[in-house]
């Protein structure tokens, strides 16, 4: 995979910030960045939000008080 080196202008508390998240994770902040943008673009962070709202009603039971009125269909039927 052929890479290129991109600048980036960061707050500098949001760089301490990631740098001692990355060094708890035993990994880079090149890293992160890499793994975010790709979730960014390949539409995968939708399915894992979708996913994450799945489990939060489920975790309701099947007599939940949730009003399924409140799901828009375009949101049900989303397209990446």
């Amino acid at each position: 995979m052929e890479t290129r080196n991109l600048t980036l202008n960061l707050p500098k508390e949001l760089v301490r910030k990631a740098k001692v998240y990355a060094a708890q994770h035993d990994t880079s902040v090149n890293s992160l960045v890499r793994e975010l943008l790709e979730e960014k673009v390949s539409g995968k962070e939708t399915v894992l939000a979708a996913g994450k709202r799945i489990l939060e009603i489920s975790k309701r039971g099947p007599h939940s008080s949730e009003d399924i009125s409140a799901f828009r269909r375009e949101d049900l039927y989303e397209r990446w």
